[in-house]
């Protein structure tokens, strides 16, 4: 009778697990998720992040994917890539199993997680995938070449996918994976790295806010963790520092300026020695302001290649800006992004 129930509770169990689609679990942990960004490994099983365009990239196999991520603060939008298929996601639990496909072929698939969203969309926390009982998971390729962006609500993507200038921000309208950064660096087939803040300048935040300049911030891991982010994980072939804009919203101090940008400047070549540097300035609907702005840039450029020759100057064409809050949207990014691809391009040959 024993035999008889234990083989009758076994089958049962199987015929459930059929019937419920039973699951296997990868954690954060495993060796074939490839991140992205910047990302807090000190929770190795709930890595954190909060950059815009952070990325989570892997292979896995079988007929369906769910993804299990925390939110701080449920604002926050991914861009989901699973094979050639893109589409929008809300993280909109504070501990939440979502489905991104079902009924795949069952085959090897390509899937890429990214943030959309900005840093004060509060952290992220990426749990894991659950996989087909019989399915794996499998090392993504990714390109040597890396680009970091540094910048402010432009290189965020703020508001590219709003309706009209007139329109506000919300966070569902801010595509980071739209924005003139990531297009580029996907065109010149680098990996993305964003570390952007809306509002932030060089020396002073928009309105003359001398509180919110990129060097008090440029170190910051996650808005939970301070600590300064470790340079030496990851060091880019090519940062473009488009910085400034913010600062000129208000009056300008051209010393305290061109000091801030000079330092700032000597802070990343020190992080990164081998890097090539560029300094944009704009974009910008143009007038004397942007003239001015870009003989501050073009000057803090011309005084560090005295003695570094990795550092260059570009400045986008100025136009009148359609996305909310008078941003770019998403036509204006793809725009800026075919300016600087071939500049770009000639640099890394």
């Amino acid at each position: 009778m024993k035999l008889l129930f234990f083989g009758l509770a076994f089958f049962f169990s199987q015929f459930l697990a059929a019937q419920t689609g039973a699951k296997k679990f990868i954690s954060a942990a495993d060796t074939k998720f490839s991140y992205i960004g910047r990302f807090d490994f000190s929770k190795v099983k709930q890595p954190a992040f909060m950059y815009s365009g952070s990325a989570i990239k892997t292979v896995f196999s079988g007929t369906s994917v769910e993804m299990e991520m925390k939110d701080d603060s449920l604002r926050n939008f991914f861009t989901i890539i699973i094979d050639d298929s893109v589409f929008k996601l809300k993280t909109d639990k504070p501990a939440g199993i979502y489905l991104l496909a079902k009924n795949l072929a069952n085959k090897k698939h390509t899937l890429q997680i990214i943030r959309r969203t900005e840093w004060h969309g509060g952290d992220n926390h990426f749990v894991g995938l659950y996989l087909d009982e019989t399915g794996s998971l499998f090392k993504p390729a990714i390109s040597k070449r890396s680009i970091e962006f540094i910048g402010d609500s432009y290189t965020c993507g703020y508001g590219n996918e709003g309706a009209s200038k007139e329109e506000h921000f919300t966070y569902e309208t801010e595509n980071n994976y739209l924005s003139y950064g990531a297009i580029t660096a996907r065109a010149l087939q680098a990996e993305y790295i964003g570390i952007c803040r809306s509002g932030i300048g060089i020396y002073q935040g928009y309105g003359g806010n001398p509180k919110f300049a990129m060097p008090d911030f440029y170190d910051e891991l996650t808005n939970a963790n301070k600590m300064g982010w470790n340079f030496a994980v990851h060091q880019p072939g090519m940062v473009v520092i488009d910085l400034s804009g913010n600062d000129f919203s208000a009056a300008v101090d051209s010393v305290k300026f061109t000091t801030a940008y000079l330092n700032f400047l000597k802070r990343v070549r020190k992080n990164y020695p081998h890097s090539t540097i560029v300094c944009a300035a704009g974009p910008s609907g143009g007038g004397e302001q942007f003239s001015i702005q870009k003989n501050y840039v073009q000057a803090v450029v011309n005084a560090f290649t005295k003695d570094d020759k990795a550092v260059y100057y570009f400045a986008f064409s100025p136009f009148q800006m359609n996305g909310s809050d008078w941003h770019p949207n998403v036509a204006e990014h793809k725009n800026m992004a075919a300016e600087l691809i071939p500049f770009l391009k000639t640099l890394l040959k």
